[in-house]
């Protein structure tokens, strides 16, 4: 039951995170135009709240089966992408690229800066879920080192 559990927090938060990421940057990179950018940035604490959950079920899944995930190179290539995520951020944050789309109306395109930031995070996050898929469907398989 508890594993179910936390299956299901966990699917909740991607949903929330990716939800509302994925469509802010598929929103920049230039599909579904006519939504102006504003509406779907004030979304972004959804997406906090869901990365808040699944950090707390990855927590408590590798706390669960720490000697999988250690020894695992799917499990630190998917902490190196999360990394990334974080600079990712700090990246559309810090240098401007939010100041030029928080004005985006209906049909205005984003500048490539933002797109780049857009398209990377896009990229990224199809990369921690391959990888988290990867170490879940295979955990039996990994040797243990005791």
């Amino acid at each position: 039951m508890v594993v179910g559990v936390h299956d299901g927090l966990a699917l909740r938060g991607l949903v929330l995170l990716i939800g509302t990421v994925g469509i802010l940057d598929l929103r920049m990179l230039g599909f579904a135009k006519q939504i102006p950018i504003d509406p779907l940035h004030r979304l972004v604490p959804w997406a906090m709240a869901g990365f808040g959950l699944n950090l707390v079920t990855g927590v408590m899944a590798f706390t669960g089966m720490d000697q999988y995930y250690t020894y695992d190179w799917a499990f630190w290539l998917k902490m190196l992408a999360i990394m990334l995520l974080g600079v990712n951020v700090a990246a559309f944050y810090l240098t401007g690229a939010f100041d030029s789309v928080e004005g985006l109306g209906p049909g205005d395109d984003a500048p490539p800066l933002a797109k780049f930031i857009a398209a990377t995070s896009l990229f990224l996050w199809f990369t921690v879920i391959t990888l988290g898929r990867y170490i879940q469907s295979f955990a039996d398989t990994i040797s243990v080192h005791k």
